[in-house]
């Protein structure tokens, strides 16, 4: 195939932009709540997100890239013409960045794995026609978005009734905080360690059974939690009746954050390099595979082009999901992070391309339902529901334009 070389360079810098775009905006989604009850400062989230979401999407990503680049159109049907295919995933990828960082210039908490799936079906829409675009799949997708961010407020509900009921109803909250915390912290890399390790390290060969990676990961909490026992018997009370609760819940808000960062950066890799793989295979061996999995790499240019998106344009979207949803306080910041995180690892396993951007706006409000509804701004939930509208078919329009611009020109 001419020129190779550029368009294999040409593909890698569509797919970090990509990368890119995704950090910018999605970083809210792990250190929103972190920021917004000033657990970390805002670069100090960054640092954190940046690395755990590079980390997430080299060792875990694998699983849902295959669904967004196989998943709503079928490469076979470009078996004849594989460089249609080829310049099609370069438009998508370029229209999906396009429409999220111009969300994110304007502080809008959209989701990139709309703006890609839309992508995706734009494209299909116009090269080969409505009937082959897997709607079957575009329903399954659709039914996670709304189904995810569901599960995800019923757990954080949970999690945080759970602990309002156990600490701060007790007659000496910090100290029911410290018999208590350990626990939590136990379940968190338990739910962490199991993701990661059942199947979750494919790219550095390892694959461990259900059971093996039920015993790594019960051993693994098991440590965790005598270490946070032990840990939180030497804190001393600092604050009132529950400003020392919340003081000592913040290394487990830190935690439960780190988590969600890592889940996201597991998930949202996929919108990326899964086009990204498409490009490169067609580019190096001149015709289409649908079994494609993806390189090293590959993962790495995904998880450095998050990480690079996080720290230079990821402090737009924070104060939406970190503020402006609900009041946000460390114990409420951490049953949303925790609840979060299980949901997108869950996802992630399963191979569902769900928006986190969704899953993490539920678990806020799963939180703030917690408290009551006076306690949730409608009016931002709203104008998020607004955007979250335009994201599919905002994105379809300019992968189509894109497609068409790229086909006049070398096709």
């Amino acid at each position: 195939m001419e020129n190779q070389t550029v368009i294999l360079i040409s593909a890698a810098v569509v797919g970090f932009y990509m990368a890119w775009s995704i950090g910018a905006n999605d970083v809210a989604n792990a250190m929103g709540t972190v920021v917004g009850a000033k657990t970390l400062t805002v670069r100090q989230a960054i640092v954190v997100a940046g690395i755990m979401d590079c980390l997430g999407a080299i060792l875990v990503g694998s699983h849902v890239s295959a669904t967004i680049q196989k998943g709503v159109i079928d490469p076979c049907l470009f078996a004849d013409n594989p460089q249609e295919l080829m310049y099609g995933m370069f438009a998508v990828l370029s229209g999906a960045a396009t429409l999220v960082t111009i969300s994110t210039s304007f502080g809008m908490p959209v989701s990139t794995t709309h703006a890609i799936v839309g992508s995706m079906m734009g494209f299909g829409l116009v090269s080969v026609g409505p009937e082959n675009v897997n709607w079957g799949m575009m329903i399954i997708i659709a039914s996670s978005w709304l189904i995810s961010p569901l599960f995800g407020a019923v757990v954080s509900f949970i999690v945080f009734t759970i602990i309002r009921l156990s600490i701060f109803s007790a007659r000496n909250p910090f100290e029911a905080a410290k018999k208590v915390g350990p626990a939590f912290v136990g379940v968190v890399f338990f739910v962490l360690s199991l993701m990661i390790i059942y199947k979750g390290l494919k790219p550095l060969r390892l694959d461990f059974s259900l059971g093996s990676a039920l015993l790594i990961s019960s051993g693994i909490s098991s440590a965790a939690c005598v270490t946070a026992f032990f840990l939180m018997r030497k804190v001393q009370k600092k604050g009132g009746r529950y400003s020392s609760v919340e003081n000592l819940v913040r290394p487990m808000h830190v935690l439960s954050a780190s988590t969600e960062a890592f889940a996201h950066g597991a998930n949202d890799v996929a919108n990326a390099i899964g086009p990204l793989m498409a490009i490169i295979t067609i580019c190096q061996s001149g015709c289409v595979d649908s079994e494609t999995t993806p390189k090293v790499w590959v993962l790495m240019l995904g998880g450095m082009g998050i990480m690079l998106g996080v720290f230079t344009f990821g402090y737009r979207v924070m104060d939406t999901l970190g503020k402006k949803i609900t009041e946000m306080a460390p114990s409420r910041g951490f049953s949303a992070e925790f609840g979060c995180a299980t949901t997108v690892l869950l996802a992630s396993r399963l191979g569902l391309p769900v928006s986190t951007t969704h899953i993490a706006v539920g678990n806020v409000v799963g939180v703030g339902l917690a408290r009551g509804m006076r306690a949730l701004n409608f009016g931002i939930l709203w104008t998020i529901f607004k955007a979250w509208l335009i994201t599919v078919p905002a994105s379809a329009v300019l992968s189509i334009l894109i497609f068409l611009l790229l086909k006049e020109l070398f096709l």
